[in-house]
């Protein structure tokens, strides 16, 4: 009898333990009916907002989108009714400005708690303790954005030691740029960078082409260092 009651605690304590394990890996997630607004008009859908990303299930489904948090670029509340995601993403018809949505509540509200949750997981604030680490090879890549006369275009900032390569899905934009091809780099802010190169601008009598990139996450002090130290081989 003892040895069968031993087995039964020890099944009893197992299954309260993984119990336990099992409600602390449940992802926290909100979800509301909301209105998307629109130029004219909108839509309505259900806006989740978990811990890796802002999903907005439209009912009409051309007009649905997933936004992880290192691709959104702020989130901001107007009273407790209206939430509005800013993105990465261009308005073809307002001159590539970064595009905006805007979500009315039509259960519930934009509280402290769920408006706080959002917020600190947004790809900007910079969480990290001392420098980053220098992972296998000397590799960085950082979530970019970069900048045309009007708009943009996303894509990765790959940086080794021999070279720098943005990678982006607009494939005329595309560019490796080995140390010996660039001039200097200038860091306007932890989310800027610009990257002066030898190439020539045919449109500006040939003046040196520059591109500017906005960072969706903060460029450490470790991370410039490591482009210079190349730039003065």
């Amino acid at each position: 009898m003892r040895q069968i009651g031993s087995k039964l605690y020890g099944l009893v304590t197992l299954s309260l333990f993984l119990a336990g394990v099992t409600l602390t890996l449940q992802a926290t997630t909100y979800s509301f009916r909301v209105k998307h607004a629109h130029v004219f008009g909108g839509c309505e859908g259900k806006l989740i907002i978990s811990d890796i990303e802002i999903r907005y299930e439209a009912d009409l489904r051309d007009h649905s989108r997933i936004w992880t948090y290192p691709h959104i670029k702020k989130i901001e509340r107007k009273g407790l009714r209206k939430l509005i995601v800013h993105t990465y993403e261009d308005q073809a018809l307002q001159f590539g400005r970064d595009k905006s949505f805007e979500f009315e509540f039509l259960d519930g509200v934009v509280s402290d708690e769920v408006f706080n949750f959002a917020i600190v997981r947004v790809g900007r604030p910079n969480q990290r303790v001392g420098p980053p680490p220098i992972p296998p090879g000397g590799r960085y890549e950082i979530a970019a954005k970069h900048l045309h006369t009007f708009g943009g275009c996303e894509g990765t900032l790959k940086i080794t030691d021999t070279h720098i390569e943005y990678v982006t899905p607009h494939k005329k934009d595309a560019r490796l740029w080995k140390y010996l091809d660039i001039k200097r780099i200038e860091q306007e802010s932890p989310y800027r960078l610009s990257i002066y190169t030898y190439e020539d601008q045919a449109l500006q009598f040939g003046r040196d082409k520059v591109f500017h990139f906005e960072l969706k996450e903060s460029l450490e002090p470790a991370v410039v260092e490591f482009i210079r130290a190349r730039l003065r081989r």
